[in-house]
């Protein structure tokens, strides 16, 4: 039952997004209100041009942190990276107040992986193990998006056919 199902069977048609020129902290707390870790990007065309997770946030962060003159008085804090799944540190201070005001644009990835509503959940599983990634977004030719898989889906999936 589960080889033949396929990506639109399965994806999460409720996505939230964001726009290119919303800020990052726009961003950021739609992915906290939301519990996820990124967001695809939309333009004002309805058409996908990016992606943007929370870890290139705080890579940001991290950036302006070490250019910064403050960075000795700064402490260090930890995150989790589930791109990563590993626990990295970072320096914490006060380069973060710019961050605001930064576009999405400038930290998205304009790369998305992404797999047709009708690409078989077997080759969705194979690309998302082979790029070592846990979400990707289910859009047609012309990058409109139609939804997303994430790694918990392929859970849902087994325990409903175990």
């Amino acid at each position: 039952m589960a080889s033949a199902l396929k990506a639109s069977d399965v994806m999460q048609r409720d996505v939230v997004t964001t726009a290119p020129d919303e800020s990052l902290q726009e961003a950021l707390s739609l992915m906290l209100e939301n519990h996820v870790s990124g967001l695809p990007v939309i333009d004002r065309k309805d058409r996908c041009v990016g992606i943007v997770s929370a870890t290139d946030i705080l890579n940001l962060e991290r950036e302006q942190a070490e250019h910064s003159e403050a960075v000795a008085t700064e402490e260090m804090g930890s995150y989790f990276d589930p791109d990563r799944q590993q626990w990295e540190n970072m320096r914490v201070g006060g380069s973060f107040d710019e961050i605001p005001d930064t576009p999405v644009s400038e930290v998205m990835s304009s790369d998305v992986i992404f797999v047709k509503p009708g690409t078989p959940l077997t080759d969705v599983a194979d690309l998302m193990l082979g790029q070592g990634i846990h979400r990707v977004l289910v859009m047609d030719e012309e990058r409109y998006l139609h939804g997303i898989i994430a790694a918990m889906d392929f859970v849902k999936v087994y325990a409903e056919n175990a």
